[in-house]
């Protein structure tokens, strides 16, 4: 049994560690009472928590865990910080700190804060690794709430209107800065040990985090033969997201043993996140053939084919799989999702049962369970299934999302308001929570929360540390977004296509990639049913009738996938690569079919070059590493359990509830109902509505700043990147503190790296 010894006595962080390696052989351990308390005198939370970790790992010769936490107020340059704890002196108790603290802001326009937390790792010869967790938020004016502790009472959420000390514990450990670090920090506590939750995302695509009694996993046959340490590493490169090193070490595994079937599988494996498909279904094809009894090959077999959209193949490896090992919850779900593609519902319901029944406790898969019960109508059993998903993964944002939706069609509003309000808490870039909480908080009334929640609702930005550059756009019929009724829009409003249609936007954001770094694209196309809109009834959108239109007819949205690397080079180089992707792109939308409106989705990953990631510490074996740098995510979801199939479940979250573009008037809200409701348009990918929605926003209130951000994303949509510049001058006019105007702009303004006098 593996130890892990916590650089605290805190017996509540011990038990709440130790649940979350319940699934791994390592017993947690406490700080033993005969080591002096670790004297903090660092200047920041990192060298705190490095400080505390450091020396119990070298005390006990244990890997040892460690964390530090500060409150951050903007308008106090970031202070208490290090000293949150001792903030009104070394003696002093929480209401002390609490007191000082609204007297430090008392003549301060802004109230924004922040907690963080970092976690440190440490082996008892290496050097600490960090992780951090983040929780933003408002300082109350006053004290309220009697949960929680030191700032908790003055800590404000303003998508929930509660502070920390008002919240419910499960609540707010759902929400808490130290459950983001924790979280984050597991999988270096994992590798740690090498016990890595081997291909979690890579290999179990459709996900569970813990292993169920009966299920056979990669790592379980990997750890019987440890001598292949080619194997081995590459297996810890997928667990890293490092594909190409990945690559490198398990093809000098197969060269080393060909005959290996768990070494071609993982090879495939490798070639499918490096975006070579073929390759990773031939790399399959030859683990069945040298293992035909083992379910996995025959399983990932299946995931690659329907990549490629090869469904009946696809079908064919899942039904071999389950064939071979009925008893594999993650197996009979993947068959099911196929099956739901296929419009099979009722056999993907059957399966979908399985896959519960065998892993009772998998959050994804109540939830996959609770989304086709919700496309079947079957509302209260959906209700019943996706909290159960939350039961299991408080954080299943996703489940949050569709429960509140689920909530709200059965007349609780109440409830939905709170969940809805929990995910926006839990993703704050989820631009479709954020579209329907504001929406049932402008029709209650609540205009000051419903404007709190809709102000950070558009960011443009790059971010260091985030998830990528996310870009949704839409055309009709390949052409450009179907332009709202003139009634909407007058003639001389109206914008033409861009020259590469709306690929052009792509290239632009291509050609901004710094010549010395490199980039992962992955595109979504998305090819959805055209509805004919019909006036509905009173209290019925027409948006609404035509999904409920298309749902009785069971007609489905058809995606494809494509991933593209782009490498460092020279201006020219850049040139050519963007040249071939662009080529490709329109090659698959020529695919639509007629009538169709087709959704591009651009995430754009931006990565270090060599030299500089060498510079900053390397990943096993000294391969540089290379995080993400850049983030603009108007629906930053991502995969809460590594569903790997492509999301588009959450569109109908929107239509069902968008108003109509064509009624003048809003029900509640004024300028802010139509903020809500270009944002909505805006996550369908649909600028030109967006666009429209955001105009009369502004018109009607020329103060709402969250109007003028709303016409910058509009614009970058449609690739006018002069108007939504302009767009964000004035809202940075409005609120020269306008982060996301500022950034929007820094993003906007940065030079490209097309040569001069490169042609289109």
């Amino acid at each position: 049994m593996n130890r892990l010894l916590l650089a605290t006595r805190n017996p509540h962080k011990v038990r709440e560690i130790s649940q979350l390696l319940a699934s791994a052989p390592i017993l947690v351990l406490p700080k033993p009472d005969s080591l002096p308390d670790t004297v903090e005198d660092e200047p920041t939370l990192e060298g705190n928590a490095a400080k505390k970790a450091r020396e119990c790992a070298r005390a006990c010769g244990l890997w040892s865990l460690a964390d530090d936490t500060g409150l951050e107020v903007a308008a106090l340059g970031g202070a208490p910080g290090v000293r949150s704890a001792r903030y009104a002196g070394e003696d002093c108790d929480f209401s002390a700190n609490n007191a000082k603290l609204l007297e430090a802001l008392r003549s301060k326009p802004s109230r924004a804060a922040r907690f963080r937390t970092v976690m440190a790792l440490c082996g008892p010869s290496g050097e600490p690794a960090l992780e951090e967790g983040v929780l933003e938020g408002e300082i109350a004016e006053a004290c309220r709430g009697a949960n929680g502790f030191g700032y908790d009472p003055l800590f404000l959420i303003p998508e929930l209107g509660l502070t920390l000390a008002q919240l419910e514990p499960e609540r707010k450990n759902a929400l808490s800065h130290r459950g983001k670090a924790l979280r984050a920090i597991v999988p270096r506590i994992l590798r740690a040990f090498a016990l890595c939750a081997l291909l979690l995302l890579a290999v179990r695509p459709a996900g569970a985090t813990r292993t169920e009694p009966g299920e056979r996993t990669i790592w379980d046959e990997i750890m019987a033969s440890q001598a292949q340490r080619e194997l081995r590493l590459g297996a810890q490169y997928l667990d890293e997201k490092q594909y190409e090193a990945a690559l490198d070490e398990l093809r000098r595994a197969v060269a080393a043993n060909p005959q290996d079937p768990q070494a071609q599988m993982m090879l495939g494996v490798a070639y499918y996140w490096t975006g070579d498909v073929d390759r990773s279904i031939e790399s399959y094809r030859k683990s069945v053939e040298l293992a035909p009894q083992d379910a996995q090959p025959y399983m990932l077999l299946g995931i690659s084919l329907a990549y490629k959209e090869r469904i009946a193949q696809a079908y064919a490896a899942f039904k071999k799989a389950a064939e071979l090992d009925s008893s594999r919850a993650d197996i009979q779900m993947n068959l099911g999702s196929i099956e739901e593609s296929m419009n099979r519902a009722l056999d993907a319901l059957e399966h979908f049962r399985r896959a519960v029944e065998l892993a009772p406790h998998e959050a994804l898969y109540h939830y996959q369970l609770g989304m086709l019960y919700r496309r079947l109508g079957r509302d209260a059993d959906a209700a019943d299934s996706l909290r159960r998903a939350i039961k299991d993964f408080p954080e299943f944002e996703d489940a949050l999302l569709a429960l509140g939706s689920v909530e709200e069609r059965s007349g609780e509003r109440a409830a939905a308001i709170r969940d809805f309000g929990k995910a926006v808490a839990l993703k704050s870039r989820d631009s479709v929570a954020r579209f329907r909480l504001a929406r049932l908080l402008l029709e209650d009334g609540r205009l000051r929360q419903a404007r709190a929640v809709l102000a950070d609702a558009f960011h443009l930005t790059p971010e260091e540390g985030g998830a990528g550059l996310q870009l949704s756009i839409s055309y009709a019929g390949g052409r450009s977004a179907a332009k709202a009724p003139a009634k909407s829009a007058p003639p001389q409003e109206e914008r033409e296509a861009p020259a590469d249609g709306p690929l052009s936007v792509f290239r632009r954001n291509l050609e901004r990639v710094p010549l010395d770094q490199g980039a992962l694209m992955q595109v979504d196309v998305l090819f959805v049913p055209k509805a004919e809109l019909v006036r509905g009834g009173p209290g019925e959108s027409s948006l609404s009738r035509a999904l409920k239109r298309q749902l009785g007819q069971d007609l489905q949205v058809r995606a494809v996938r494509r991933q593209f690397h782009i490498n460092p080079g020279s201006s020219l180089e850049r040139q050519r690569q963007i040249d071939r992707v662009l080529k490709e792109l329109k090659a698959v939308m020529a695919q639509a079919p007629a009538g169709a409106d087709v959704r591009l989705g651009l995430n754009l990953t931006l990565t270090r070059s060599a030299q500089t990631a060498a510079e900053s510490g390397g990943g096993p074996g000294g391969r540089p590493r290379t995080p993400p740098k850049v983030s603009f995510q108007p629906r930053q979801v991502g995969n809460d359990l590594g569903l790997w199939i492509i999301g588009t479940g959450w569109m109908p979250l929107v239509s069902e509830v968008l108003p109509d573009i064509d009624e003048e008037s809003s029900p509640s809200g004024g300028s802010d109902w139509w903020v809500d409701t270009g944002l909505g348009y805006a996550a369908l990918g649909d600028g030109q509505r967006a666009l429209v929605s955001f105009e009369r926003a502004s018109k009607l209130d020329e103060r709402n700043e969250a109007a003028w951000l709303g016409l910058g994303v509009a614009h970058v949509m449609l690739g006018d990147e002069a108007s939504a510049e302009a767009a964000l001058e004035r809202a940075l006019r409005i609120d020269p503190k306008a982060r996301a105007a500022r950034d929007g702009l820094k993003w906007l303004r940065r030079p490209s790296t097309r040569p001069a006098g490169a042609g289109r």
